[in-house]
């Protein structure tokens, strides 16, 4: 009975390159998605920039909780930035893995 019904009714391919086809408002949410991905990037510059300075300034003052936050905070925005940075290649892996 399953494969009767899998021929009758296939599932047609779907090539995500070619979005603008079948997703209503493909370049609105494209353009949404990217102002995200800046966004993104941005506060991982920003996680950085003030991680650095709370690591500086503990470290100036012998204060080895602030060290340790201000450690994680710049080793925090550098992989937030890679994995935002890698998210494409990592969606179109998975999409081929899947497929």
């Amino acid at each position: 009975m399953i494969p009767m019904l899998a021929q009758a009714n296939p599932v047609p391919r779907l090539d995500p390159s070619r979005g603008a086809q079948w997703i209503p408002n493909y370049n609105q949410i494209i353009s949404a998605l990217n102002g995200l991905t800046l966004a993104g990037l941005l506060f991982c510059a920003g996680v950085v920039v003030v991680g650095g300075a709370t690591w500086a300034l503990a470290a100036n003052r012998a204060h080895t909780q602030g060290v340790t936050w201000g450690r994680f905070m710049v080793i925090g925005g550098f992989v937030g930035a890679v994995v935002i940075g890698a998210a494409v290649a990592i969606v179109n892996t998975g999409f081929r893995l899947g497929s």
